[in-house]
């Protein structure tokens, strides 16, 4: 019964609104950090340096796209059942997507992020010229995209959802095309702080949402064992599903947000840093 329960999917909406969040999140992310090592060269007078930002950016697009393939081909030819490969999948996305959630939580201090955008540049202009300032724009790109592409295919497993997924990464990719016309045309300023926290949370949100979905799947598959809990209420759109395995998934990412919400605060009051929270590229 549980396992019929988990094979209802969430409706096109809100897989519209998890595709919109990865490509806007993931594809904003790369436009701040490009968009500041643009700003640092600009100011520091080394406008000829730009060419190879560019360059940079271009490969980690490739590079991006091409390992969204590979993947693809991977999972598709693996020998393990469907079920495994989809749970697995999502599994892994819950990893990044809580190391990534907690990498933004540590840098909503507009200081630290400033500080560690100068370090990469200086870096990168006194060890290697334009080859390493390429190799700081394709990083910064090609991070943002392989894990674009891990969860794009953690949210194609789930079927029948490739219409409003591929509606989501339109639409994202136009908000993400204005965004990128309002810093470069115009230094809109970006708060920092209000971008950085809600973002976690969100991520923090799908992270528990492919947690019981990965877990209902491996219970499919009869890796994990259910424990079925009667009258429980059953949310497919939010991975919710009547069993202590999928429950105690969830719970155990709660207490690591929570860890990781205090562990910032009390970090923040120790070294409070610069009051400023924008940045414009």
């Amino acid at each position: 019964e549980m396992v019929e329960l988990a094979r209802k999917q969430s409706g096109g909406w809100g897989s519209f609104l998890q595709s919109l969040l990865i490509i806007l999140r993931e594809g904003f992310e790369a436009i701040l950090v490009v968009g500041a090592v643009v700003a640092f060269l600009i100011k520091t007078g080394h406008r000829e340096r730009l060419k190879s930002i560019w360059t940079g950016v271009i490969l980690g697009l490739v590079a991006s796209a091409a390992t969204a393939l590979l993947l693809k081909s991977v999972f598709q030819y693996m020998p393990a059942s469907r079920e495994i490969v989809e749970g697995v999948t999502m599994l892994l996305a819950v990893a990044v997507l809580f190391s990534v959630s907690y990498w933004l939580i540590s840098k909503i201090e507009a200081a630290k992020w400033q500080q560690f955008i100068r370090e990469k540049v200086n870096r990168s202009l006194e060890e290697g010229g334009g080859k390493a300032l390429a190799l700081v724009a394709f990083l910064a790109v090609y991070r943002e995209g392989a894990e674009t592409a891990l969860f794009y295919q953690a949210l194609f497993s789930e079927g029948n959802v490739a219409l409003p997924l591929s509606l989501g990464i339109v639409a994202g990719f136009a908000l993400l095309a204005v965004i990128f016309t309002l810093f470069y045309r115009f230094g809109i300023r970006i708060p920092m702080r209000p971008f950085f926290t809600a973002t976690s949370v969100l991520l923090y949100f799908m992270a528990f949402i492919f947690m019981g979905k990965g877990i209902s799947e491996l219970q499919e598959a009869n890796l994990i064992p259910i424990t079925v809990l009667p009258g429980f209420p059953h949310i497919p759109s939010l991975g919710i599903f009547p069993s202590v395995e999928t429950l105690a998934g969830q719970v155990l990412l709660i207490a690591l947000f929570i860890f990781a919400v205090a562990k910032s605060w009390s970090g923040s009051r120790v070294d409070p840093g610069s009051s400023g929270s924008d940045v414009a590229a």
